[in-house]
């Protein structure tokens, strides 16, 4: 398993190239899909923006509630079961 020092720069040299490649061509995927990343972001930067104004959310939620209550309680009612399922894994995996 002695590699002889020209092998070792031309290996080196082999996948050097093949990772300039395999940039390329993630860049070009990744580029494909700017408008997802976008939208993400935009939906990171509106849950931080809610969770930074607790008292505007809950306002939101109450004036949903007064509007139409049998859907808020629907929602509620999704909302808890969610919580509930999410508990139930985290505590599996911890």
């Amino acid at each position: 398993m002695n590699l002889s020092l020209t092998e070792i720069q031309r290996r080196r040299a082999e996948l050097v190239e093949r990772a300039r490649v395999e940039r390329v061509v993630v860049r070009a995927v990744l580029d494909g899909h700017s408008n997802l990343f976008w939208l993400a972001d935009r939906g990171v930067e509106i849950v931080k923006f809610l969770a930074a104004r607790k008292g505007l959310l809950l306002v939101g939620a109450l004036a949903f509630a007064v509007v139409q209550p049998r859907r808020a309680l629907r929602w509620a009612a999704r909302a808890w079961g969610l919580f509930r399922l999410f508990r139930t894994i985290s505590r599996a995996f911890a």
